[in-house]
């Protein structure tokens, strides 16, 4: 038989158990710790897709590179003819071909421009961590 002391805390010990608090602290910590999760699991998210935009950025910048390294072969292919040939028509169509390269790569370079705007870091995760801190302690309090 258990004595009168083992019962009174095998009692206590239970009520512990039981109380409210305990299990309003057990969710807390549950819950904080799935917080955390999936708040790095966004920041992980929001890390990749803006590595996906410099990328994409990254291919568009190498294209211009190309577009712009042609389009100066043929302008000193256009100079080439203009000096060797004196003729109009050769050297002319040679500049023509090169003003519309250097456009095209004008505008690659631009539509690439368009793809780095922006921070590199997770913002988005940042102010949602700052939220959960702010509703926390409002919480706590």
């Amino acid at each position: 038989m258990a004595s009168g002391g083992d019962r009174d805390s095998s009692m206590a010990h239970d009520k512990l158990l039981n109380s409210g608090l305990t299990r309003a602290l057990t969710d807390l910590l549950s819950d904080l710790a799935d917080l955390v999760r999936k708040e790095i699991q966004l920041a992980k998210v929001e890390v990749t897709e803006k590595i996906a935009s410099r990328l994409r950025a990254s291919v568009w910048m190498v294209a211009a590179v190309v577009l712009g390294l042609i389009a100066a072969l043929l302008m000193v292919e256009a100079a080439v003819f203009a000096i060797a040939s004196f003729g109009l028509a050769l050297h002319w169509s040679c500049v023509l071909v090169a003003a519309v390269l250097a456009a095209g790569a004008a505008a690659a370079f631009y539509h690439a421009h368009s793809f780095v705007e922006g921070d590199f870091l997770p913002t988005r995760t940042t102010n949602q961590i700052t939220q959960d801190i702010e509703t926390a302690k409002e919480q706590l309090t």
